[in-house]
């Protein structure tokens, strides 16, 4: 190897390991992912009709659940490291909130796998229209405090439970205190 090869070969090698520690310097200077708060609804295989709502992720000793459409509120819901499961609920759309976290959605656990629908198969029942219109009307509000109108496709109009869960999903939101700065 002559001497113009070694010294290209030495001025790529010293580039390489610049960028490799400059690399290293920018990963190391973000700050570690702390979980976000995060909710989830499941059946209550205990009480039929009741749900279970569990919790992960938040700051506060204590979490607020609020049931959609005014049906209910329960505070001070002990919250050790930040989780918490409460049981024996009544059936409806939840989010949770506590003092250090804006209010979040609890999203209802997938339900067991079932066959592929027929063609002959009915739409979702109305209340699970809801469910998915309140959830997406409280995570778009959420990311702008601002009620905007639900995105569907053009020409296409949503179901009017699905319209109604979205409103109610949106006021929670506008009302929460991530978005009233209280």
């Amino acid at each position: 190897m002559n001497r113009a090869s070694c010294l290209v070969l030495t001025a790529a090698m010293t580039v390489t390991a610049a960028c490799a520690a400059s690399l290293g310097t920018v990963a190391e200077a973000r700050p570690s992912a702390v979980p976000a708060a995060s909710c989830s609804v499941t059946a209550d295989r205990e009480k039929p009709d009741s749900v279970v709502v569990s919790g992960e992720g938040f700051k506060g000793a204590s979490v607020t659940l609020t049931a959609a459409g005014g049906d209910g509120t329960w505070p001070g819901i002990p919250a050790p490291g930040g989780s918490f499961t409460r049981a024996s609920l009544p059936d409806h759309v939840y989010t949770a909130e506590s003092a250090q976290d804006p209010a979040v959605g609890c999203a209802r656990a997938a339900a067991p796998q079932s066959p592929p629908p027929s063609p002959q198969t009915s739409p979702p029942p109305a209340n699970e229209q809801y469910r998915t219109g309140y959830q997406q009307g409280l995570k778009d509000t959420l990311a702008t405090c601002e009620k905007n109108p639900p995105k569907t496709p053009k020409n296409l109009a949503p179901d009017p439970n699905w319209q109604s869960g979205y409103d109610k999903g949106a006021e929670a939101a506008l009302g929460s205190k991530r978005c009233t700065g209280s």
